[in-house]
């Protein structure tokens, strides 16, 4: 479903955005401002594309990461280019003035069910919806259908399914089901560990420091359902009076000029499920800040969304940044994992 515009609810992590130019672009994370939607292009206009929709064709430029991102700064017209006073960098986002369709996934998913499924993958995103609310109790309206499916640019011979999960306590509770609801539904299976290769590939292609034998403690931990065989992935979406930081109460200044590498213990992981997501703990002494030590890890880097705990301890490569809140609170220091500098080098591991 789709309106004009942005919708009254505001943008929410995951999704999709049509501009006045007809470029798609996928919403990044609940960290928003207000006149402008923060998010990644991932679908241009193209004679001959794969992707297509009322007889228009898109070829794909987003595959996934902060590389990817930056790989796709070339593409983008200097009005989808903004240099952001919260972020401290030149970040890709598309002005609300320039926004021609907004596609939710909760609404699309409500469509489906009152219209009736078209094909297939339809028929398994509802389907496995309905199993997930029936087994945690979560409300159906909680729940979303994204990527190509939301704006209904699906092919049945290549396309996934995407779904999402709305609300901090929704999600949690998704998250600590995940077995459970295997073991009780006989179409719904976890998916195994050799599903999540081609992911764990592209990271170690993305990031030539690691290795696959680095990924496997922290991807052993993942998550996911696969229904009538098909896998599926259900992202975890805050709604927006659930956000952690809202947009300007600080500012991010980067102190490294280049990723440092340290530890990090994590003594919080409650927002970690999200994008982005946020562990607060204490890294190790830091050269660059006299000794003193950063107590906060941000990673915007979707493949490790969700995968560590509370009392971990983590390598970590990142940028080193000065978090300044003009609210006038005490500067406190952390590690972004995920910036547009530092795309291809920056990651975390589980020690």
């Amino acid at each position: 479903m789709a309106m004009n515009r942005l919708s009254r609810r505001g943008s929410l992590d995951r999704d999709v955005i049509r501009d006045i130019d007809g470029q798609i672009w996928t919403v990044l994370g609940h960290i928003q401002p207000k006149d402008r939607v923060i998010a990644f292009l991932k679908y241009i206009p193209a004679k001959g594309g794969r992707w297509s929709r009322d007889d228009a064709q898109y070829d794909r430029i987003f595959w996934g990461g902060a590389q990817s991102v930056t790989e796709g700064m070339g593409q983008i017209s200097s009005k989808y280019l903004h240099d952001d006073p919260h972020f401290g960098t030149v970040l890709p986002s598309v002005p609300i003035a320039h926004i021609a369709r907004h596609y939710m996934p909760e609404a699309r998913l409500k469509e489906i069910a009152e219209l009736g499924a078209r094909d297939i993958l339809e028929e398994r995103a509802l389907r496995l919806a309905e199993i997930l609310s029936d087994s945690t109790g979560i409300d159906l309206a909680s729940f979303g259908v994204a990527g190509s499916l939301v704006w209904r640019a699906h092919d049945l011979s290549y396309s996934d399914i995407n779904m999402c999960v709305y609300g901090f306590d929704e999600s949690w509770r998704l998250q600590d089901a995940y077995e459970q609801i295997s073991e009780d539904n006989a179409r719904v299976s976890l998916r195994e560990e050799t599903d999540w290769l081609a992911a764990k590939s592209r990271i170690v292609s993305r990031v030539p420091t690691l290795n696959m034998e680095d990924l496997h403690p922290l991807f052993a931990r993942r998550r996911g359902l696969c229904l009538d065989g098909q896998c599926i992935g259900v992202t975890p979406v805050l709604r927006a009076h659930e956000a952690p930081i809202l947009y300007l109460t600080e500012r991010y200044e980067d102190i490294s000029s280049d990723p440092i590498r340290t530890t990090f213990d994590v003594h919080d992981a409650s927002y970690g499920l999200f994008l982005p997501s946020l562990y607060h703990g204490e890294s190790g002494e830091l050269d660059e800040i006299d000794g003193e030590r950063a107590s906060r890890l941000m990673i915007y880097e979707g493949a490790f969304r969700g995968l560590v705990r509370v009392e971990d301890r983590l390598e970590v490569t990142a940028t080193l940044q000065r978090v300044m809140r003009p609210s006038g609170e005490a500067t406190l220091y952390q590690l972004m994992v995920g910036t547009m500098t530092g795309a291809g080098r920056e990651y975390i591991s589980l020690l």
